[in-house]
């Protein structure tokens, strides 16, 4: 019944938002199609500057297009930027704006807040409002540390000065710089987040505190905008439905109608829906599905699989978190491809340095040390330092689904082998999964550690900012990171980058086992769905769909 409802608010909304667009879909083939998909959990906001979830982020990327977007080789592309300069001493980054971006707001009996008869631009003191509003500390925003390295942003957060001091200055309605107070290599990616899009002062006043918070108090420059926002977590029927931005549409082709996101509570909700065909798309880890003729697949290794110890664990000594290390001979490993291989590092393969895969430049061999002995002396020192003759059967706690985990135990096998030390797997649901993470009722769990984007400093970040990888080595990672951002040549950068992973490995907080794929799944016919395979974000605004 949730479908039926679904597909005929889709037919009227294509009626109600697309008349005069049928040329498109005559001239493209596959072009007008109404798009499913599911998000996993409701967006816990729409404000960019805000936003943290998953659910949030796939919204926020068709709701809103920033100055610098995300191809789907993960390569940086013009957005409402038309151009960029970037000064020789990388601390001023001047970006001017396309005249032909729009405000668009779907909701309401009017249509839109904007329409083509009062046309708004996106324009440089957009940008320059919502950087405020990401480091005014009234709003708290989980995402400002990121973009320290502007001007005056590391004042602001330690509250030496306002937010509007942070160096983000409007030089003219379409030009825009960005003053920074050391040089950063990421900077350009940095501005692909959601926390650096767009917001309009006029709008985010008039929502009376509701800004991104319902469907009436949001309003997007992207390719579509939000008609309705239907959440109860009781209820059945939990939508986020949008509608094609007419305004952008005739300024750059946007090819669906109309977007249903269903909101669903777990991953296997998502592949239900998938499976049964309600879905157009499908985002996940698992490869159960991949081979079949109905559906074409996108993929990348955006994820490290590796142990953590709780913290009161006898697992947790670093003698004993060493010995296990030495003891790995990463080239007896069971073979996994195409969803998974070997790994030593911390950044997984899909991370992209100097054009190329950073474990190119990278060599997992750097990390591999393989020696028994060793192994046997440190094992030994940790039963006496923890005054036990053996250590008791270690239980890995696995969330369903993660890989095949009879790969897994071909690895434990080692262990028992080389140290005599007994270990299961535990699988769980995802949900067990976190919740026993959240009250440390584990000894060891497989995690995994990825990142946002395709680039090394948001896998770093994501791992020192994670409460479970308890890196005492965050102090110097921090440094080498800074390092990194300010030097000017990408191959001194990358060096800085082996040296901050060879920190986190010497602490023992993670031992990393395997580089794991995530799948963009499609049903047949659908074709140029933009997919980040780090943060799992759909893009429909090139989709097409030939049934």
């Amino acid at each position: 019944m949730r479908r039926s409802i679904s597909l005929l608010l889709a037919l009227l909304l294509t009626a109600l938002f697309c008349c005069g667009c049928g040329d498109d879909e005559s001239i493209v083939k596959g072009a007008g199609h109404s798009f499913s998909y599911t998000l996993v959990g409701n967006p816990d906001t729409l404000d960019p500057q805000l936003a943290a979830n998953a659910s949030a982020k796939t919204v926020l990327a068709n709701l809103f297009e920033g100055l610098l977007v995300l191809d789907e080789n993960g390569s940086i592309q013009n957005g409402v930027a038309e151009s960029y300069q970037i000064s020789s001493d990388q601390l001023h980054y001047t970006f001017r704006l396309r005249q032909d971006s729009y405000w668009y707001q779907a909701y309401g009996e009017s249509g839109s807040a904007f329409s083509e008869d009062a046309k708004k631009n996106v324009k440089a003191e957009d940008f320059v409002f919502a950087f405020r509003r990401l480091f005014d500390p009234a709003y708290h925003s989980p995402n400002c540390s990121a973009y320290a390295c502007i001007a005056n942003a590391q004042r602001i957060m330690n509250g030496e000065c306002g937010a509007d001091q942070i160096g983000v200055t409007a030089k003219s309605d379409y030009e825009l710089e960005f003053t920074l107070d050391y040089p950063n290599t990421g900077f350009l990616m940095l501005l692909t987040a959601p926390a650096a899009l767009p917001c309009s002062k006029a709008f985010f006043e008039n929502s009376k505190g509701r800004y991104g918070l319902d469907e009436a108090s949001v309003m997007g420059n992207g390719s579509f905008s939000v008609l309705r926002w239907l959440y109860d977590p009781y209820g059945k029927y939990n939508v986020v439905q949008m509608v094609r931005n007419p305004l952008n549409h005739s300024v750059k082709k946007i090819f669906p109608t109309d977007i249903n996101f269903y909101i669903e509570e777990s991953d296997a909700d998502a592949a239900s829906i998938f499976t049964d065909g309600n879905a157009d798309c499908y985002v996940t880890t698992q490869n159960t599905l991949i081979g079949r003729s109905d559906y074409s697949v996108q993929s990348s290794y955006s994820i490290t699989l590796g142990l953590i110890a709780n913290p009161d664990s006898h697992f947790a000594d670093p003698s004993v978190r060493s010995a296990m290390a030495l003891t790995l001979d990463r080239t007896q490993f069971p073979d996994g491809e195409p969803d998974i291989r070997q790994a030593s590092g911390i950044l997984p393969p899909g991370i992209m340095l100097l054009n190329k895969s950073c474990r190119e430049l990278i060599a997992d061999s750097a990390y591999q040390r393989y020696d028994p002995p060793e192994a046997d002396r440190l094992y030994h020192k940790a039963m006496r330092k923890l005054r036990i003759s053996e250590l008791e059967e270690g239980k890995i706690l696995v969330c369903a689904g993660m890989m095949d985990y009879s790969l897994l135990a071909e690895v434990l096998n080692i262990w028992l082998t080389e140290l005599d030390l007994h270990f299961s797997i535990e699988e769980v649901t995802e949900q067990e999964y976190e919740a026993r993470l959240d009250s440390g009722d584990y000894s060891l769990a497989l995690y995994p550690v990825t990142g946002s984007y395709h680039d090394a400093p948001s896998v770093f970040e994501s791992f020192l900012a994670d409460p479970y990888l308890h890196c005492t080595k965050e102090a110097e990672v921090r440094k080498l990171l800074e390092r990194a951002a300010s030097v000017p040549n990408l191959t001194d950068c990358v060096e800085l980058y082996r040296q901050a992973e060879e920190a986190i490995l010497s602490d023992g907080c993670f031992l990393p086992l395997f580089y794991k794929q995530r799948y963009l799944l499609c049903k047949r016919g659908v074709s140029d769905v933009v997919f980040n395979p780090f943060s799992g974000q759909v893009q429909f605004s090139e989709a097409k769909c030939v049934n």
